[in-house]
């Protein structure tokens, strides 16, 4: 449904425009205080490379069982 794109205020005033709701007793507050609205990422999200990824990728390609198993277990008495 194309006509209800937007945030839940934008999406409530228009059903309640089109007499397809009642009025929500919190309209009114919500319209006063809007929620905060974030900026989006435009584009391809880059990934998060650390310096010690080097070493891991290294240890992971003499080691690869090790990707399967917990690094620390703990056992209960």
């Amino acid at each position: 449904m194309s006509f209800m794109r937007g945030n839940l205020l934008n999406r409530t005033r228009k059903l309640v425009k089109g007499l397809a709701q009642t009025e929500p007793v919190w309209l009114k507050a919500m319209e006063q205080a809007p929620p905060a609205t974030f900026p989006r990422a435009e584009g391809k999200i880059q990934t998060i490379t650390l310096p010690e990824d080097v070493y891991v990728k290294k240890f992971y390609k003499k080691y690869p069982d090790s990707k399967y198993h917990d690094a620390i277990k703990y056992t209960i008495l």
